[in-house]
C-alpha cells in the first residue's frame, strides 16, 4: 500500500490556517532521524503531509518511492535526500541526483503527478538550486489563493525600478521594475491582466501625480477599460487605430529628441525629473494592432514599438503591452521585453512563448493556474533562470476611481460655475421692448 492510501488530499479550512502558521518557521531537518523515532517523526507532522514526510525522511521509504517512479534502481544507484523541512506552502525537499540525471528527468509532468499521487498531496513541483541538485516543494497551501488589495493611500515616495504591484508566493512584496524596462503582459480572457495594469498605475500613483511620470495609454476596446483615467490620469488616450499609431509616433519623436539631448550632454541614462518625466506607454490588448488591424497598420504598429523597445530604455521610455496570445505573430518584438508576466494561458506552449525554452522545467506553470485566482502568473527576467510566483493586487471598479481621483495631475473639469439656466438666447438685452420696433420702422 502506498502513502496516497494513508493521508487525505484535502486541507479544511480551518486545518489549513493551523497548518500555515506551525511551517512558518524554517528548521532545517537532516534526512536521518536517529534521534527521534520514525513513528514520532511522523505522527508530529501534520496529517495532510504525513504520507510525504514518511516517505521523504526514512531513507528506504525514500529509496522505494524513487525505484517505484523511474527514478533510482540498484544498478544506477539511489537519489540521496539531504534535509527536508515545512515551509509556508508544505514541506520542502532538497536531494542529490543519481550521475546521469538531469532536472528534466525529475520536472517531467508525469513524473511530479505520479510523484504527488504517492505520496498524496494536490501537487509538487521540482527546481534546481545547483548543479546536480533537486529541490522538491510538496505543495498543500497555496498562498495565494486569497486575493489581496493595496490602499490608494500610497506612500508618497516611488521608487521607479521598485514598484508594488502585488504579493509574492513567499509573503514579500511583488516590486516590479517599470524604469528602463520594457514589460510584456500576457495572460487568457479573465486572468487579470486589468487589475495588473491598474496595480502598476496605483504604484506609480504619487509619481504621476508629481509629474515625474507621464503615462501614455493605448486602450482599442474603445476606452471600456481606462476611459475613466481620460483627460485626468493619463496624458495622452487612445482608443483606435489611427489615434493609437499617431500616439506612438509621438512617442518616436520625444524619444528621439530626448536621445539627441543625451548625446549633446554627454549622459548615457536620463533620470526623470518633472521637466522631462518617464514616458509609461501602456498598450492594452496589443495584438488588436499587431494581428488584427490592416496589413499597412500592423507593419506600421511593429516598427513603432520595435523602435520604441530597442531604443527607449536609456531614455525613460517604457512600454508595457498586454495581450492574450504570446505568439510571435501577435508580438514579434517579444523578445525585447526583458520583463515579462505570464498570468493564465491555455497551453503549456504559450508558456515557453512567454517565457522561453525549459521555462516550464524551470518552475513557470502558467497554463496551470487556476481560473479562480485571477491575478496570479509568474515573473521572468532577463538575466535570471528562475521565476517568482505572484499575485497582483485586486482592484475593483470603484477602487479605479480613487486612483484616478487621487493621483491624476491635472484638476477635473466642472464647468463654468455661474448658473446660466435662465438664458434667452432671443433677448438681445434691450431695456426697452419697443426699441426694437422702432427700428424696424
Amino acid at each position: 500500500m502506498i502513502a496516497v492510501d494513508m493521508v487525505p488530499v484535502a486541507v479544511a479550512a480551518a486545518g489549513a490556517l493551523g497548518l500555515s502558521a506551525r511551517m512558518c518557521v524554517w528548521r532545517r531537518r537532516p534526512a536521518s532521524m536517529r534521534s527521534n523515532p520514525v513513528q514520532t517523526v511522523v505522527a508530529e507532522a501534520p496529517a495532510v503531509l504525513r504520507g510525504a514526510v514518511m516517505c521523504f525522511a526514512v531513507t528506504v521509504n525514500a529509496r522505494k518511492m524513487f525505484a517505484d517512479l523511474g527514478l533510482a534502481s540498484r544498478e544506477k544507484g539511489f537519489p540521496t535526500v539531504a534535509w527536508w523541512d515545512y515551509d509556508r506552502h508544505g514541506l520542502a525537499v532538497e536531494l542529490l541526483m543519481v550521475g546521469g540525471q538531469s532536472l528534466a528527468d525529475w520536472a517531467d509532468d508525469k513524473t511530479l503527478k505520479a510523484m504527488a499521487d504517492y505520496v498524496g498531496v494536490p501537487s509538487i513541483s521540482a527546481t534546481s538550486p545547483a548543479p546536480g541538485w533537486v529541490r522538491l516543494q510538496v505543495r498543500v497551501v497555496d498562498t495565494l489563493a486569497e486575493s489581496t488589495t493595496r490602499s490608494t493611500a500610497a506612500p508618497e515616495g516611488v521608487d521607479l525600478q521598485a514598484v508594488p504591484v502585488g504579493i509574492r508566493e513567499d509573503g514579500d512584496l511583488w516590486l516590479l521594475r517599470i524604469l528602463y524596462a520594457h514589460i510584456l503582459l500576457a495572460g487568457a480572457t479573465g486572468s487579470g491582466k486589468g487589475s495588473v495594469l491598474w496595480s502598476i498605475l496605483l504604484g506609480l500613483g504619487p509619481a504621476i501625480k508629481a509629474g515625474v511620470v507621464d503615462v501614455w495609454l493605448a486602450d482599442p476596446k474603445g476606452g471600456a477599460e481606462f476611459g475613466r483615467g481620460e483627460n485626468r490620469l493619463f496624458v495622452r488616450f487612445a482608443t483606435d487605430a489611427a489615434t493609437i499609431l499617431a500616439t506612438l509616433e509621438e512617442a518616436v519623436r520625444a524619444m528621439d529628441e530626448r536621445l539627441a539631448s543625451m548625446r549633446a550632454a554627454g549622459v548615457r541614462k536620463h533620470v526623470p525629473t518633472s521637466d522631462e518625466p518617464l514616458i509609461l506607454i501602456i498598450i492594452d490588448e496589443a495584438a488588436s494592432l499587431s494581428s488584427y488591424a490592416d496589413r499597412a497598420d500592423q507593419e506600421r504598429f511593429r516598427q513603432l514599438t520595435g523602435q520604441l523597445l530597442s531604443k527607449g530604455r536609456a531614455a525613460a521610455v517604457s512600454v508595457v503591452a498586454a495581450l492574450q496570445d504570446p505568439s510571435k505573430e501577435t508580438m514579434p518584438n517579444r523578445q525585447l521585453f526583458p520583463v515579462r508576466v505570464g498570468l493564465r494561458l491555455d497551453e503549456p506552449t504559450q508558456t515557453t512563448m512567454v517565457h522561453g525554452q525549459g521555462s516550464r522545467l524551470r518552475g513557470a506553470r502558467c497554463d496551470e493556474i487556476s481560473s479562480d485566482t485571477p491575478g496570479v502568473g509568474y515573473v521572468g527576467e532577463d538575466g535570471t533562470t528562475e521565476f517568482v510566483r505572484v499575485r497582483a493586487f485586486w482592484i475593483d471598479d470603484d477602487q479605479a476611481d480613487a486612483i484616478v481621483d487621487t493621483y491624476s495631475p491635472a484638476p477635473e473639469i466642472t464647468g463654468p460655475a455661474t448658473d446660466y439656466s435662465g438664458f434667452d438666447p432671443d433677448d438681445l438685452g434691450d431695456e426697452h421692448p419697443d426699441d426694437g420696433e422702432a427700428v424696424a420702422a
